[in-house]
């Protein structure tokens, strides 16, 4: 993995709550909830050959869950986002959150959310 940052990612969440619904184990998913150790090693391999935005999409369908609040999705999508060196995160959204929501975003992450509210967009600086 580089340690170049990059400036900005989109990760569509109307998309991905789609995908989550849908989503059926891989074969490795499978091998890795019986025997761990083959799945991490297998997993660091296929990650470098992944550019930046496959990975997060797939650290999300592993991490998030449909079943989760969006403030819990969102914070965790952050938390993948850090680790991928990511600066700017613009989040497409189904639909508008409510200032609350928006604000215990900011500060369970420590990051800056400016919201679209024509497009229901949400754009997380994630570095200053």
């Amino acid at each position: 993995m580089s340690s170049e940052i990059l400036t900005e990612i989109e990760f569509d969440y109307t998309s991905f709550l789609g995908a989550s619904c849908s989503k059926k184990w891989t074969f490795l998913e499978a091998l890795t909830s019986v025997a761990p150790i083959f799945g991490e090693a297998w997993k660091a391999n296929a990650k470098e050959l992944e550019d930046v935005d496959s990975r997060l999409w797939n650290e999300a369908l592993n991490t998030l869950s449909s079943r989760q609040s969006d403030e819990r999705n969102l914070i965790r999508l952050i938390r993948l986002a850090r680790e991928e060196k990511i600066s700017r995160l613009k989040v497409v959204m189904p639909y508008s959150l409510e200032v609350e929501q928006l604000d215990e975003i900011q500060t369970k992450t420590e990051t800056k959310v400016l919201l679209d509210t024509e497009n229901d967009v949400l754009t997380i600086i994630l570095s200053s």
